[in-house]
């Protein structure tokens, strides 16, 4: 079976957990990275071996071989990396949020509808056991009535 051929668009410090992910998969091949940042692209490239380098994404894109991308750029490039991406054939696996308007995040579904391609959002907090405790006092009626919420999240 061929292993699943993945590109990295942005290789900032979000990046670095995709990354590592797609090295413990034996089914998948890191195949290609792009980044703006030429000195920060060769950087990951020497670090992950990656002979395929871009800082233009469009180029990138035009590997046929290549199935899918992840997309680490700031979140106001969410959108447009992930239609560009979804339009040239590809998968995506994009990181939160997903775009910074509601009309963006449509045109992002729009897009992976149109190619018959795969579109997952990194929401990865939202099994962890807080999301589940916080929601089974909601279910329970634990709190009363919410009028209002707001939520930090801090980590090391």
């Amino acid at each position: 079976m061929n292993k699943l051929k993945v590109g990295i668009i942005g290789t900032g410090s979000i990046s670095e957990s995709h990354i590592a992910a797609y090295l413990k998969n034996d089914k998948v091949e890191l195949y290609a990275f792009c980044d703006l940042d030429e000195e920060r692209l060769n950087y990951m490239a020497e670090k992950y071996n990656i002979r395929r380098t871009f800082t233009d994404m469009n180029e990138m894109l035009l590997l046929k071989e290549l199935d899918a991308v992840s997309v680490c750029t700031w979140n106001s490039a969410h959108a447009a990396c992930t239609i560009a991406a979804l339009n040239a054939g590809k998968h995506v696996l994009c990181e939160k949020p997903m775009s910074i308007s509601e009309e963006d995040a449509k045109t992002m579904k729009e897009a992976a509808e149109r190619n018959n391609k795969l579109l997952m959002i990194g929401f990865v907090r939202r099994y962890g056991n807080d999301c589940k405790i916080l929601k089974e006092f909601i279910d329970t009626d634990y709190l009363g009535e919410i009028y209002y919420a707001k939520a930090t999240y801090l980590r090391r």
